[in-house]
This record gives C-alpha cells, sequence and structure tokens, in this order.
C-alpha cells in the first residue's frame, strides 16, 4: 500500500490517515513534506502503541495456550520456564558498552543502538552466567531513545546508566576496548579485565573510530577471535548485540567455534567455511589428491575476518565492533 498523502480538512487542518494535524505548528516549520510526513508516522505508531500491545499479548496467549494443548498430547516439548529477572545469575564479571556516540548518529541509528541495548539487556538476563552491565555516555539523546520505545528501561537490574566515561569509573589497566582493527586477539576472556563495546550504529562510515579512540586514551584493545575459528565469505557485520551474545556464549561454553555459531546468522555463514572442518576434510583431500609434478609458491594466506557494527530494527533486530 503506498503512503496516504495528507489530506486539507479546512483551511487551517489537515489530516493524514484520521490524524489531525495543524501546519502552523511550530515544530513543522521550515520542514519539507516528506520530513512533515515522517513526524506524522511517527505520532500515529505512538498513538496505535496500545493497540499493538494488547493485540500482540492475545497473539502470544493464543501460541501458549495452543502449545500447552499440543504438550499435553505429547506432541511438542513443553515450553521452558520463563526466567524472572530477580533470578538472574551475574558472575564477577562488568562489560561496559560505550554509547559516547550520539554525534556520529541520525534518529534511525539512535533507535537501532536502542534496540541492540534491549537484546544485549535480555541476553544477559537470560545467560548462565550474567555480567554486570555499564553503559557509559548515556546522554539525553539515548535516554530519550530508551523512553520512548522502552520506558521500562530504568527498571532493569544489573545494569547501570552512566553519563560518565568509563576512564572516569575504572583503573585503566584493566580495560580492554573490543574493535575488530586491533593487532590483538582475545584468546579468553580474563574475569580481571573490564570489556568496553562500542556502542555505535554508523554504517561502517567512521572507520577505526573505536580503534583510535583507545590508541589516544592509552587503553588496551583486542577483537575476538572469529579469524581463527571461521573462514568467513567476505567482511561481515555483527551488531553490539551479538558480540554481547558471544561473549555470554563463550563464558557458558568456554567454546569460542561454539559460540560464534551460536550467535551469527546463518545467513552470514552460509557461504563461510569453519576452519576445523576444514581441517577434519583435510587429511581425505590428500589422500585422493595426485602429486604434482611441480608446485607454485606465493599463495595468500586469508587474513582473519574483522567484525564490525551496524543498525539493526528495534523488534527484528543488536553486537566485536568494526571501530
Amino acid at each position: 500500500m503506498s503512503d496516504q498523502q495528507p489530506e486539507t480538512t479546512d483551511q487551517k487542518l489537515k489530516s493524514y490517515k484520521g490524524l489531525e494535524y495543524d501546519l502552523n505548528d511550530p515544530r513543522f516549520e521550515g520542514l519539507s513534506k516528506n520530513a512533515i510526513k515522517r513526524l506524522l508516522k511517527e505520532d500515529l505508531w505512538q498513538k496505535n502503541k496500545p493497540d499493538r500491545i494488547k493485540s500482540q499479548r492475545e497473539k502470544d496467549k493464543l501460541k501458549r495456550r495452543t502449545r500447552a494443548q499440543m504438550a499435553e498430547q505429547g506432541l511438542v516439548a513443553p515450553a521452558p520456564k520463563r526466567l524472572r529477572s530477580k533470578d538472574m545469575v551475574i558472575g564477577n564479571r562488568t562489560i561496559v558498552i560505550d554509547c559516547a556516540f550520539s554525534e556520529y548518529m541520525n534518529d534511525k541509528e539512535m533507535d537501532s543502538i536502542q534496540s541492540q541495548l534491549v537484546r544485549c539487556y535480555s541476553a544477559n538476563r537470560t545467560s548462565k552466567e550474567g555480567a554486570e552491565m555499564v553503559i557509559t555516555g548515556f546522554d539525553d539523546r539515548l535516554k530519550e531513545a530508551l523512553e520512548k520505545k522502552t520506558p521500562s528501561y530504568d527498571h532493569w537490574l544489573h545494569i547501570q546508566f552512566k553519563p560518565e566515561s568509563y576512564e572516569e569509573l575504572y583503573d585503566k589497566d584493566k580495560l580492554v576496548y573490543l574493535s575488530a582493527d586491533s593487532d590483538n586477539v582475545a584468546h579468553e576472556l580474563d574475569p580481571e579485565k573490564i570489556y568496553i563495546i562500542g556502542g555505535i550504529v554508523d554504517k561502517n562510515r567512521h572507520k577505526n573510530l573505536c580503534q583510535n579512540k583507545a590508541a589516544k586514551q592509552g587503553i588496551a584493545t583486542a577483537q575476538l577471535p572469529i579469524g581463527d575459528y571461521i573462514q568467513m565469505s567476505s567482511r561481515k557485520v555483527l551488531t553490539v548485540n551479538q558480540v554481547y551474545e558471544i561473549m555470554m556464549k563463550w563464558i557458558e561454553y568456554r567454546d569460542w567455534e561454539k559460540a560464534f555459531t551460536d550467535v551469527i546468522p546463518q545467513r552470514k555463514l552460509k557461504d563461510s567455511v569453519l576452519l576445523s572442518e576444514q581441517a577434519s576434510a583435510s587429511p581425505k583431500q590428500a589422500d585422493n589428491a595426485e602429486v604434482p609434478v611441480a608446485s607454485t609458491e606465493g599463495t595468500s594466506a586469508v587474513p582473519p575476518a574483522s567484525v564490525e557494527q551496524s543498525a539493526t530494527n528495534p523488534a527484528d533486530q543488536d553486537p566485536t565492533s568494526k571501530n
């Protein structure tokens, strides 16, 4: 369905999909028709939010009822009990998400980082061993994005929202900033270290942003060892929440390959190669291969894949960050 154009109801008021508005409203001053339409869409989204929530709850209730009936008939396994926030298991680790990048993001990207933070919290809440989460650089723009989409965020447990920088909160010797541009590889997550994830969605516009920031601050950097386990078919993007989930999975499994394959979407792994499978297949290939008369040197090794950050949408859509 094409977007409905604003319709005139009288000389002062106009109507957009049943929503009346006044072009003399100061917030419309100097805006193009498309910009006004975007604002009206957001107004409609907020106006219809209670109805959407009610409809979704009814769908969820029906889904649970149907599944319970199927479980009684032995057709499916019983649904696992939903973990309550007060039952969260928190270990002795702290993970920081550096959100001091609002100036680099537009409104849509701010909404994306809000959604990724929600997913990080959800992963932390349901992990076998969660971490103490700290959001640094928590400014008015991020606060507004959370209040608009997730007003219950101030009731979350084991998470702190700090306007200060991590430099003001922790000893630099304990900090490690995760960046795909780092020359160092984190082969394990040291519980004595505080790992920082760059909380930015920038479509890869700002190269080396997090790496350069950490280097300037004299803070150690490292990248997750994805290149040691997976030969990616191309440079892939991981969101903030995917990086966080991978860290949670490693803490649970102590197995990077399983952590990566559990979290990275299958569409991104479709044409990639697990190096463990490649290694196990090599002896068979060698047995069947003909002995060459001459060999050619100079074949270059595939470099470790880097990990970047990107946008995700709130409900479908998180996060090592490319930056």
